[in-house]
């Protein structure tokens, strides 16, 4: 648990970036409703909110339609004050996203890289951010996320890290990105990402607890708790890739020893390379064709489906458990469907706003979407501190004063 004190400083930056990340998140609020939301005294939300309007952050407008009486002046984020990048590495390769600070997307990019060769990643990445750059040249860049396998930084006693990862152990991810590319780095574990991607944008919308299930070359749950998320305390929360499964659910065979539910544990069984059933309409052709070994692969992964969704919500008590990752839409719904009836567990009630299970909304891009949040989360959330800011990195940094772009206002004095 990281306990800070409530001295005047912290106060003060805390509030701002309250404020901002509320005017962020909705559609037009005006500084009663902020008030009424915070509990701060309208002096002091004057204050913030002229300071957020006079650095350009925020803009007020006013509504006219509809209102009696005086008309209604609305705060809005400041869409052009800035833009976020994200990177998504992958086993198959790269996916950087850039977008202004309302989160509109502005540009994409896919690129190959060795995974072999940190350095030829790193190369890779640089161009792919000086390019998505180029798109937006006049935003100031926030920072940059990237979204990946996290699991081989750390000396275990047994090898859990994901497959094709070996040249990666211990290397310092972000302090390597952050030399190549001169922007500030957030590393995040691609589930985690994923599960904040689709509550700021996707299928958890307006949920404060629910799990995400991504599925992978590997297998990760991101774990959203309180809305924001659960890292544990060496930040492996959600590595569920790494349970130990009943013999009757195993798997065997040719697929002996891969992760469920993984690309890799379907490609070994159709006898195949994963890069190539990796490729678009592959899987999707499969599918409607209802091949038999991919059949059989969803019957063995609904079954362990059922079981999983069992523990996490007996465990976390989610609103629900959303499934997403590599697979097209259509193995992620068949996946679902041969899952229900679930088993029994404190989630299943009678009246519910959403089923227990579910697929997420924004597909295969959420890691990379997820990524691009990174940066606007880091420099304007009031929870920013739940996020992995020493991962990647051989150095303690001082995260509180890197990524200030909100709270790090003229002066650290509000009234």
């Amino acid at each position: 648990m990281t306990l800070m004190g409530s001295n005047h400083t912290y106060s003060g930056r805390y509030n701002r970036r309250l404020v901002f990340d509320l005017i962020r998140s909705g559609e037009g609020i005006s500084r009663r409703g902020l008030v009424d939301v915070t509990g701060l005294k309208p002096q002091t939300m004057s204050n913030i909110c002229k300071d957020l309007i006079d650095r350009s952050l925020v803009v007020e407008t006013i509504r006219l339609e509809g209102a009696r009486g005086a008309p209604q002046k609305e705060l809005r984020i400041r869409a052009e004050a800035g833009c976020c990048l994200g990177v998504h590495i992958d086993r198959d390769g790269l996916v950087g996203i850039l977008c202004d600070l309302a989160g509109q997307e502005l540009g994409r990019e896919t690129v190959s890289a060795s995974l072999q060769d940190p350095k030829d990643t790193m190369r890779a990445i640089a161009g792919m951010v000086q390019r998505l750059q180029s798109v937006a040249p006049d935003l100031p860049a926030w920072g940059l996320g990237v979204a990946m396998p996290t699991l081989q930084e750390a000396e275990f006693e047994h090898h859990v890290g994901p497959p094709g990862w070996d040249a990666w152990s211990r290397l310092p991810v972000a302090e390597a990105i952050e030399e190549a590319c001169g922007l500030p780095a957030i590393i995040e574990n691609d589930a985690t990402a994923a599960a904040l991607a689709e509550l700021r944008a996707g299928r958890a919308v307006g949920l404060s607890h629910y799990v995400h299930i991504f599925a992978g070359h590997g297998l990760g749950a991101g774990i959203i708790n309180d809305g924001v998320p659960l890292q544990g305390f060496w930040s492996n929360a959600g590595e569920i890739g790494l349970l130990t499964w009943p013999q009757e659910l195993a798997g065997g065979g040719e697929a002996a020893g891969q992760t469920p539910f993984s690309l890799d544990e379907l490609a070994a069984m159709l006898g195949r390379e994963s890069r190539e059933i990796a490729a678009p309409g592959q899987l999707d052709a499969l599918y409607r064709q209802r091949d038999s070994v991919l059949m059989r692969w969803l019957d063995l992964n609904a079954r362990r489906l059922r079981l999983l969704v069992s523990l996490l919500e007996n465990i976390l008590d989610p609103q629900t458990v959303v499934v997403g990752g590599h697979f097209p839409a259509a193995l992620i719904d068949s996946l679902i469907d041969r899952a229900y009836p679930l088993m029994p567990s404190v989630s299943a009630r009678g009246h519910r706003d959403m089923p227990r299970l579910c697929a997420g909304a924004l597909g295969p891009d959420a890691a990379a979407i997820g990524a691009a949040m990174l940066p606007l989360i880091a420099h304007g959330s009031p929870d920013f501190r739940r996020l992995s800011f020493l991962r990647g990195r051989s150095q303690p940094i001082d995260f509180e004063h890197r990524f200030d772009r909100v709270a790090g206002a003229p002066a650290d004095d509000d009234t």
